[in-house]
């Protein structure tokens, strides 16, 4: 019997209130820990005022110390970085900067502008007409690169039956010369011509660096130091979209030239956004990688220069009217012009 009422005398600890002294006694642990850091920290800040008014002006005042924390979060920001640079360097999108030149070698010498000539098969006059004229050719061509960072090209894709007549031709030409940019993954057919723009400054921004790329119809006339000016102007500019700007009626009507099938994409009016001409117009360095790391995801229409601008018209971009690169009508200090234009 006495054992019994000593048995239900004695008390009983039920698990939840284990469970909550233990959590309790970690808590104290937690909130003595966090008290004890905030006031090391506290003691190394008095520790540097207290340095300071004792040491004069060598020892480390209060905007001191803060901005040493900062610099730690600058450090780690810096290294995230590095992170993310060595990540796009695995996805290619990093330009290797090794410029092929007219003799077979490289240089890493940051250019000023590359020029792309649009051209195609059965072509050969046009371009011996800019050869004689303005682009240069051999020794004078490199001397140009050299002397003014300006490298030339005459851009120009594969056959569709590769290998065949087209091709071979376009590679003499090419070993005589040595003045060509081939795209070896464009067809050159005129329906694939509104994506050529974006071969050309995707294979040119990897090629080479520069300041400005630059597309150039055939039988356009360029005056190169005129060029070199006007760029000059912008090369402080982060985003800069330059050429001859325009707009128009959209042709929706199928026999007519210029149709484009995607007309009802441009709304009631039927009118082009602002974009620059065809002949003649240029990108920065920034935009022309955007479209090299973006090219598959970017739409084309029936037009190349409408094509380009509608890549241009949702970016942070600098649109510059340059109306000297107003192929067509020249006017005063003009830098480009055509056949019929200059007559």
């Amino acid at each position: 019997m006495r054992s019994r009422v000593s048995q239900a005398g004695t008390p009983r600890i039920s698990m939840a209130t284990l469970i909550m002294v233990m959590i309790s006694f970690l808590a104290c642990f937690y909130v003595a820990g966090r008290l004890w850091q905030d006031a090391e920290i506290r003691s190394l800040l008095v520790g540097s005022i207290e340095t300071n008014n004792g040491q004069g002006p060598g020892a480390l005042s209060i905007d001191d110390t803060l901005k040493m924390f900062d610099c730690k979060g600058q450090q780690k920001r810096l290294a995230e970085l590095e992170m993310e640079l060595a990540a796009a360097r695995t996805q290619g999108y990093v330009s290797k900067l090794k410029h092929p030149t007219t003799d077979n070698t490289t240089t890493t010498v940051r250019l000023h502008a590359v020029i792309g000539i649009n051209t195609g098969f059965g072509q050969r006059s046009r371009r011996d007409s800019i050869r004689s004229t303005w682009m240069y050719t051999g020794a004078a061509l490199k001397k140009l690169e050299v002397d003014k960072g300006m490298v030339i090209r005459f851009v120009v894709g594969r056959s569709p039956n590769k290998g065949d007549s087209l091709d071979r031709l376009i590679d003499a030409e090419n070993s005589e010369t040595k003045d060509f940019l081939i795209l070896n993954n464009h067809v050159e057919e005129p329906e694939e011509f509104p994506r050529k723009a974006k071969f050309f400054f995707s294979v040119a921004v990897e090629t080479w660096d520069a300041d400005f790329y630059m597309k150039v119809d055939d039988d356009v006339f360029v005056k190169i130091d005129k060029l070199g000016e006007m760029l000059a102007t912008h090369w402080d500019k982060p985003r800069v979209y330059v050429g001859c700007m325009k707009s128009g009626e959209v042709v929706t009507d199928s026999k007519q030239r210029w149709y484009e099938p995607e007309y009802w994409k441009f709304g009631d009016e039927k009118s082009y956004f602002r974009h620059a001409g065809g002949q003649m117009y240029g990108i920065s360095k920034a935009l022309a990688q955007y479209i090299s790391i973006n090219s598959a995801y970017l739409h084309v229409y029936q037009h190349e220069d409408v094509s380009v601008g509608s890549w241009m018209i949702g970016l942070d971009v600098e649109h510059v009217d340059e109306r000297r690169l107003c192929c067509a009508s020249p006017s005063n200090g003009a830098i480009c012009a055509t056949p019929n234009s200059r007559r």
